[in-house]
């Protein structure tokens, strides 16, 4: 069944074909290379082969429904209010679950982490192999909304406007921007360029991700609430509770199409190319998209052609159409937009060939057009690279100045990997395009900007080795202590002993920090375990003195000495008398060793305070005891 779909502007530009209708009360989608998995509201997660759309496993059965599905290469996982269950994809077979501490409302998973919106405001991470957990009061109210990416992950509550938080290893998040233009609450989507919001009146807020302006917002005819978005770079699809799709150019801020289900609310839509899995009360929808007859690829990172694309009978209407584009580009590329400009000649470009049969009336034209086309797209692409390339040259040189003047650096290595990555990649096409392109001038300028930005990578690179192996040293000196201690606390060894190698790790520690510089990563790495070990030898310091001094010295004065002296002298005659007539063995060697220690601490006492005399008599009752 091929239906159309028709855009704003009255122009129908998009047709949609109902592929299959699979019996599933699904509430949340995703996919991979081979099959489709859906979470039911039946406790069930149900998985479809993408070759004929059959059943191929039913997973379950969970305690509570699970509210979101996820895939990795080998696991399936599914989030329930409690809960996270995980399958293997090779049995299908259930090999756990882990427990959340706070009842979940939504989740998702990128990397090696799931993030779990939870109630009362609560965001969950969870490291996916390890099952380490942490969590962080991010909000007041329930977090019903998330999205993510490497950089990123955006929460929007039930009650408060939605937030950015940049992700950081082994910390809470810290918050990059507050959502609030277009009240509070809502669905979120986003790609590398926009963080999207969709509200309850329809509304779709569009964000960039550079000052977090709010850069247009989206609104259809329809003012029903948005449940469900997908977003790539070139494309987004919205749905409302009213069941309608509607599908949006991201660059343009237009609407493309809509597509009607029949006023049947839709739960969640993903997208897949040209395919798009709809979750409503019906079941699973598979909708195929078309343009032109042709499949339409919403997750291709090209740019789309949309209208531009479509096939031509007149050759008039395809020349007028590419020279159009052609205009347009001229002035993105005047006014420094060179990227924009490759892509609309790329475009006029693929309209002449698009449209080969209705230009064969007019071969020097379209050819006259077709070298004019490639010629500028040759100048645009050269530009836009330079671009580029500078732009990483000053990433680079901040990166680089950063170590230098600060000692440390903000971004993690994973961050930096990804930097290098990129400008090694960018090097290597820019010299295939410099070579390519080699008659025009430009090419040496791209030649000589990739020349300094080799040199700006070559010695950011070297400065962050060295960067990098001084925090390793650093972290090696932390880590050796860290490992000492504990195995002293493991072999409980006495509070002394351990006071003794605190002592000689702070000094190990205070040595290293002479030669960390100031305010650096290495000076903090070295300080924070300097002061976690200052405040452990001071607590042992305590603990340690305070019975040492309780040992020293049990009496205040000579006098004093004398006195308790006396007392035993008076009193143990009568003692030694007693225990000549114990009968009992046993105890009569109890009451031995009791009347020996008196005596022992009383001599001790005496030759401390130098009182001779008593010292003697003690001395005499002592041989009469043993």
């Amino acid at each position: 069944m091929d239906k159309s779909s028709v855009s704003s502007n009255g122009a129908t530009v998009l047709n949609h074909e109902i592929v299959t209708l699979l019996d599933a009360p699904a509430v949340d989608l995703t996919y991979d290379e081979d099959f489709l998995y859906a979470a039911c509201h039946d406790n069930r997660i149900r998985v479809w082969s993408k070759t004929d759309w059959q059943l191929v496993a039913e997973l379950g059965e969970t305690e509570t429904p699970p509210l979101v599905v996820d895939v990795d290469e080998t696991q399936v996982f599914a989030t329930c209010e409690k809960r996270v269950y995980v399958w293997k994809k090779e049995t299908w077979g259930m090999t756990g679950w882990f427990e959340l501490s706070y009842q979940a409302l939504t989740s998702a998973l990128h990397g090696d982490y799931f993030y779990v919106g939870a109630r009362e405001g609560r965001l969950v991470s969870i490291q996916k192999d390890t099952h380490e957990t942490s969590s962080w009061q991010l909000h007041k109210s329930d977090i019903t909304s998330l999205w993510s990416d490497d950089k990123i992950i955006c929460t929007s509550p039930k009650k408060e406007e939605p937030r950015v938080w940049l992700k950081t290893r082994d910390a809470a998040p810290s918050e990059l921007a507050r959502l609030d233009k277009k009240g509070k609450g809502g669905v979120l989507a986003g790609n590398a360029e926009f963080v999207l919001v969709g509200n309850s009146t329809g509304e779709i807020a569009v964000y960039d991700r550079v000052e977090w302006g709010l850069v247009r917002t989206l609104e259809s005819e329809d003012s029903h609430p948005v449940t469900s978005m997908w977003a790539s770079s070139y494309y987004l699809v919205a749905a409302l509770t009213s069941g309608l799709l509607t599908i949006w150019d991201l660059k343009k801020g237009e609407e493309v199409g809509t597509i009607s289900f029949n006023g049947q609310r839709i739960d969640w839509v993903n997208a897949d190319n040209d395919l798009l899995y709809v979750a409503n009360s019906e079941g699973v929808t598979i909708v195929r998209l078309t343009i032109s007859g042709q499949p339409l690829d919403i997750c291709t990172e090209s740019p789309p052609l949309m209208a531009d694309s479509l096939l031509k009978t007149s050759p008039y209407d395809v020349l007028e159409g590419a020279i159009e584009l052609e205009k347009r580009a001229d002035q993105q590329y005047q006014d420094g937009l060179f990227h924009d400009a490759v892509l609309d000649y790329e475009n006029a470009l693929q309209q002449l060939i698009d449209n080969t049969q209705a230009l064969q009336e007019v071969p020097e034209e379209r050819q006259h057009l077709t070298d004019e086309l490639n010629a500028r797209l040759g100048k645009a692409l050269l530009k836009a690279k330079i671009q580029e390339l500078q732009a990483l040259s000053h990433e680079i040189r901040q990166l680089s100045e950063e170590l230098e003047e600060r000692k440390r650096t903000d971004r993690n290595p994973d961050e930096v990997d990804r930097l290098w990555s990129s400008a090694g990649r960018a090097i290597k096409e820019s010299r295939v395009l410099a070579e390519a392109q080699a008659s025009d001038m430009l090419s040496y300028q791209l030649t000589h900007v990739v020349e300094t930005l080799e040199s700006d990578l070559n010695e950011a690179m070297s400065k962050f080795d060295d960067f990098r192996e001084t925090i390793n040293h650093a972290l090696a000196i932390t880590r050796q202590i860290s490992n000492e201690w504990r195995w002293m606390e493991r072999r409980r060894t006495k509070l002394p002993e351990r006071r003794e190698f605190l002592e000689r790790a702070m000094e190990k520690l205070e040595t290293a920090l002479k030669d960390a510089e100031p305010e650096g990563e290495v000076e903090q790495i070295l300080s924070s375990a300097l002061e976690e070990y200052r405040r452990l030898y001071g607590q042992i310091d305590r603990i340690v003195a305070s019975y040492e001094t309780e040992n020293e010295k049990p009496f205040a004065s000579k006098e004093e000495a004398q006195e308790a002296i006396d007392g035993l002298l008076s009193v143990m005659p009568k003692k030694i008398q007693l225990l000549k007539d114990m009968s009992d063995e046993t105890e009569a060697g109890l009451e031995k060793g009791r009347i020996i220690a008196a005596l022992e601490q009383a001599l001790e006492t005496a030759d401390s305070f130098k009182l001779n005399k008593a010292a003697k008599e003690i001395e005499g009752l002592l041989e009469t005891v043993k």
